[in-house]
């Protein structure tokens, strides 16, 4: 941990964002994190503080992703079409193309609206309108703007809609451990699971800029530097952003506050969720035109292998099926049902008070 402390630290220094001043009076600590990246945050008392993001070496396709994070948040700062999005992405302060390594500025007293959903015991309906409204905000961007990235994005679907493809994810999917294997086999084994999943294939489009891991913990809420009173989002972790269906993201939107009603026990979780959901949705086609029937059709059959998804990664390190993983495959069962899917259209399409 100390020479990598260091190295950290006199990066900051080559960088210009701290002095030695800065590192000696005292005020400043350094923490170390591990996900499929390594992170750093540097945080002082007085003056800035930063979160830095490194590519760890011995994961396939780290380097990649975090550069191409750092592309978007470039774009951002310099690009006429992206700059809109200033004000809901984060910061990018310096870039190490060489060690993949990026600084951005750290946003304060900060917390994503996973924990703050389970802090509270509910997710707010004002959190989820600005959710709607900030994935309309990338969706809308010219395909020109998107092409003058100039990002080699690999343009394709999510790994839960290609089970059937060669070359085909099943043997990397099925040895996670037992449970993710039991799950995949009992996916592939639902004709009615089958058929949905190789819809939403046959119907994907890549026309916009996804985020591609649109969930409740890559949203952080912070007082607003303008109006210190009142709460901003900010959507994070793009390092999975891609060109795709604009679709994925809203359906794993909807997704989001279904998966946590799941955790919290609901007795009806969809249900539970609706109001969540059709806040997000008279934000998001509000500000976004093209959203007719037929596109939210799309998004509800997206929603429901999002659920497949998050059953999924719940089999983590388990021998037998989680039960929260049935009841996600459950839950998602009703939703691509004629039945439930109809339902859920017309309940979203309904006027929003809540959400104007």
């Amino acid at each position: 941990m100390e020479p990598i402390a260091r190295n950290i630290i006199q990066t900051l220094q080559t960088q210009g964002l701290v002095s030695q001043r800065d590192l000696v009076d005292g005020s400043s600590v350094l923490f170390m994190g591990r996900q499929r990246n390594r992170f750093f945050v540097y945080k002082q008392l007085h003056g800035p503080s930063f979160f830095i993001k490194h590519a760890h070496e011995g994961e396939a396709g780290t380097v990649e992703s975090v550069t191409l994070e750092a592309q978007i948040y470039k774009a951002v700062a310099d690009n006429a079409d992206f700059q809109h999005l200033q004000a809901v992405m984060p910061q990018l302060l310096h870039f190490d193309q060489d060690s993949a390594t990026m600084t951005l500025l750290l946003i304060k007293d900060a917390e994503d609206l996973g924990t703050r959903a389970r802090r509270l015991g509910q997710n707010s309906c004002d959190d989820a309108g600005q959710m709607g409204r900030i994935a309309a905000q990338y969706h809308i961007l010219p395909q020109s703007a998107v092409d003058a990235l100039a990002v080699d994005f690999p343009a394709k679907p999510h790994w839960i809609f290609r089970l059937e493809e060669t070359p085909s994810p099943l043997p990397s999917l099925r040895g996670r451990s037992p449970a993710s294997a039991a799950l995949i086999d009992a996916l592939r084994a639902n004709p009615q699971i089958k058929h949905s999943l190789q819809w939403c294939r046959d119907n994907w489009v890549s026309d916009a800029l996804i985020h591609g891991d649109f969930k409740l913990e890559n949203f952080l809420t912070a007082p607003s530097e303008a109006d210190p009173g009142h709460q901003t989002l900010r959507l994070i972790d793009w390092e999975r952003a891609d060109r795709g269906d604009p679709a994925w993201d809203v359906g794993c939107g909807f997704g989001a506050f279904v998966i946590h009603r799941v955790m919290q026990k609901s007795g009806d979780a969809l249900g539970a969720a609706l109001p969540e959901m059709r806040a997000f949705w008279t934000a998001y086609s509000a500000s976004r035109s093209g959203c007719d029937s037929a596109f939210l059709d799309r998004c509800i059959a997206m929603m429901a292998a999002r659920l497949l998804v998050a059953g999924y990664e719940y089999c983590f390190a388990q021998d037998d099926l989680p039960d929260l993983s049935l009841a996600l495959m459950q839950l998602a069962e009703t939703v691509i049902s004629l039945e439930g899917q109809a339902e859920i259209a017309a309940t979203l399409a309904r006027p929003c008070k809540q959400a104007a």
